[in-house]
């Protein structure tokens, strides 16, 4: 049946006037009987209170998916050639389907709004082409909206496009690589997403008692309203139209929100996503009440640009240390001090260098560097340690945004440090002075609350008010308490034990900016700086700025890096391993270690497999011969730290070609120079020469013949034993007279009693 036949529609049934004005009247009254500010307050808190507890559930579907699927969601499988091929990939590709319908944690079985927060993150952690660089990598159909938007009309090939991409959209893969720039990404989307997820609890929680009292007010309305039926009739048409609307935007997603009831006047669905340049979502935020993909894409767009990593940091697989190395450490002349270096550790000439200051720092730095150079470069070592302190903060916060850094990695070993400091009056790489044990107890306190004016503090150090004079001072505190306290002032301690009395009880009634300078110590970074100036008032962040280089502070801040640096050891360790490959490595070898920690490796999809035959049975054998195959080494190249020949201008530069053999560690053959030289000083060397009866000294450096070990070992006990000194002949005594016999004429004399 054609369109001509069918039969032409009925009229649509004549309005009545009256009916009409008769129902806006009800209306009309309804509305007048019901309190609608109430209604109005009620359901604005009902969709809130939706919208947020949407949101939170969304946080933690993403949260949840992204601990169960940290590599994402595997790709489709690829086509194959042969009809067999074709068979085996689509019987797999719906056991895949299958097995993600059955998980709820799949980001393909994820409500539309996760989805667009996976999509986010997938594409901020796609590969980056660290080689060539990349342009507008974030906005792949960049070109294709501008195209669209500039020509204002709609072509064939337009439409293909736009179907394609459709396509695309709706099989969007969510996969991650395992490359550290997709960790960083990975790290920052779950703590975006948990955070968000805290906030909004916290929120729902507040509000709680609002909500319910404004629901109640509005049910109180509702009851009081003399015609109930009106007011659940109003309801009713509420919820009705509500409905068609969120049935509306569930199958036009894309559509404008001016074409809701379908009226015309706008643009048709294609037409306005063609011309548009929107972005396609799988959610709706407007229907769905949140929008986490904008949270999780800031973020993860600022790592990707660089904004929260240094490029030697490497999204958070190493250290950066340069610049404090630049700016601190090279002008430590004391503390950091090469001391084998021509210099002595006289001139910037002698530092160390980078790779001996990551050295320094992986074995500790309260053994590796002496007390003496620490106190020397007292005020730089400090600053030092201050810059050090707040990197290592900073880089937990961005690589371990989940630790507490504060209280789980500070406080203990401050609380570790204070009591064993207390109770020794030093610590591990500091002199122990039982002297400055007190000192610990008021340094916390000045650091939270500042000092008084007085320096007195409640509770700390020694209470002159309960003294009447020095003297009373002098009998009841000893002379280290004594010593102590003026040195925790920066007073002078020296003197007798009533000058130290007399000299602390001046503080008793007399503020520290007023004392004269004279009392306070000439050395030490005391409170001095900041006393001298009578006439500006002293806060206590300035007094402890000022104490903040006494012994027992820098040691503090020494522990607190050392409680960092222990975090972040693994860190630490492959940034000092990459130091040593550096130097050896060209260009274009670094350039591919780059690539490959940013991008990682290719992971092997366990969904295809080019290599399956008709019977379901692949030749699996063959990507196990591929690792088993031998490394083509022609030449005995030495193999490197990637399991690869290292470069034959480097096997050359080192004189791994020549091989240097020893008869005394067994007819053993040596490669290269150096390790040539170095096995002297090992233990297979060192048995050899005792199974000889021969001691491994310098003696013997370079002699590898046995013969002529034992050869030279007969001259040398030769010389040594002419060297002895033999008493009976070389030994001599004097008489009375005064003259000088040897020892055996003067016992035959003795004898003989001529003497």
């Amino acid at each position: 049946m054609t369109s001509e036949t069918l039969p032409p529609l009925p009229p649509p049934p004549p309005e009545d006037p009256g009916q009409e004005k008769a129902d806006q009247a009800d209306a009309n009254n309804t509305t007048a009987k019901i309190n609608q500010p109430a209604i109005t307050a009620a359901l604005s808190t009902l969709e809130r209170l939706r919208s947020l507890q949407s949101e939170k559930e969304a946080c933690e579907l993403f949260a949840s998916s992204l601990l169960s699927h940290p590599l994402g969601a595997t790709g489709a499988a690829s086509s194959s050639t042969s009809a067999g091929d074709a068979v085996a990939d689509s019987a797999t590709e719906a056991q895949k389907n299958k097995l993600e319908a059955q998980d709820p944690l799949h980001p393909r079985s994820l409500p539309g709004g996760v989805r667009d927060a996976w999509a986010s993150l997938t594409k901020s952690s796609r590969a980056l082409n660290v080689l060539a660089g990349e342009v507008d990598d974030m906005d792949i159909d960049k070109n294709d909206e501008i195209l669209s938007s500039n020509t204002g009309t709609i072509t064939a090939s337009m439409i293909e496009n736009e179907l394609a991409k459709e396509k695309r959209h709706e099989n969007e893969q969510y996969s991650l690589n395992n490359g550290q720039l997709s960790i960083a990404c990975r790290t920052v989307a779950l703590k975006v997403a948990l955070e968000r997820q805290g906030e909004l609890t916290e929120i729902i929680d507040k509000d709680a008692n609002n909500t319910v009292k404004i629901l109640k007010k509005a049910r109180k309305a509702i009851d009081d309203t003399s015609n109930d039926g009106a007011a659940s009739s109003l309801m009713d048409s509420f919820y009705e139209r509500l409905k068609e609307v969120k049935q509306y935007q569930s199958q036009n997603p894309g559509e404008a929100i001016s074409n809701v009831d379908g009226l015309g006047g706008g643009q048709s669905s294609l037409q306005s996503m063609l011309l548009s340049g929107r972005k396609r979502k799988h959610g709706h935020p407007l229907a769905d009440g949140y929008d986490i993909a904008s949270l999780i894409a800031n973020e993860t767009s600022a790592v990707r640009s660089g904004e929260v990593f240094s490029p030697e940091e490497m999204f958070g697989k190493y250290l950066d240390l340069v610049p404090l190395y630049e700016s601190e450490v090279r002008y430590m002349k004391h503390a950091f001090a090469d001391n084998d270096g021509s210099g002595g550790g006289n001139n910037l000439s002698s530092n160390i260098s980078y790779l001996d200051f990551l050295s320094i720092l992986s074995k500790g730095l309260n053994t590796s560097i002496p007390e003496a150079g620490k106190l020397r470069d007292r005020r730089k070592y400090a600053r030092f340690l201050r810059g050090m302190e707040k990197y290592l903060f900073g880089f937990l916060k961005r690589t371990s945004p989940f630790l507490n850094v504060s209280s789980e990695v500070i406080a203990p070993a401050i609380a570790s440090f204070e009591k064993e400091w207390a109770a020794k009056g030093g610590v591990t790489g500091w002199e122990c002075r039982q002297a400055e044990a007190s000192m610990v107890l008021e340094s916390n306190k000045g650091k939270d609350d500042g000092q008084s004016a007085n320096g007195n503090d409640e509770g700390v150090g020694i209470d002159l008010s309960k003294y009447a004079t020095s003297a009373d001072l002098e009998k009841a505190v000893s002379g280290d308490e004594l010593k102590s306290e003026l040195a925790r002032l920066g007073l002078k301690c020296g003197g007798t034990v009533s000058d130290r009395a007399a000299r602390l009880f001046l503080t008793k009634d007399t503020p520290l900016d007023k004392l004269p300078a004279k009392v306070f110590a000439k050395k030490g970074g005391g409170l001095k700086n900041v006393v001298p100036s009578a006439k500006k008032e002293t806060s206590g962040s300035d007094l402890t700025e000022a104490v903040a280089d006494r012994r027992v502070d820098i040691a503090r801040l020494e522990s607190i890096v050392s409680s960092l640096l222990d975090q972040v050891r693994p860190t630490l360790d492959g940034t000092r391993r990459r130091m040593e490959r550096r130097a050896t490595q060209t260009e274009n070898e670094r350039d591919q270690e780059i690539d490959e920690e940013i991008n990682g490796t290719k992971l092997d999809d366990g969904n295809t497999n080019k290599n399956k035959t008709r019977d379901g049975e692949g030749d699996s054998d063959d990507d196990d011969d591929e690792d088993d195959t031998p490394i083509y080494n022609p030449k005995n190249v030495p193999l490197g730290w990637d399991g690869k020949p290292i470069p034959y201008w480097l096997f050359k530069l080192h004189g791994l070609n020549h091989f240097y053999p020893c008869e005394i560690c067994g007819n053993e053959s040596y490669r290269g120079r150096r390790n040539f030289e170095k096995h002297f000083t090992e233990s297979r060397h060192a048995y050899g020469m005792r199974c000889l009866g021969i001691p491994n000294t310098k003696h013997f450096h370079g002699v590898t013949k046995i013969e002529d070990a034992q050869e030279l070992w007969s001259k040398l006990k030769t010389v040594l034993e002419g060297n002895q000194f033999d008493g009976v002949e070389e030994e001599e005594y004097e008489d009375s007279n005064g003259n000088v016999i040897k020892r055996a004429q003067y016992e035959d004399l003795a004898r003989q009693g001529l003497l």
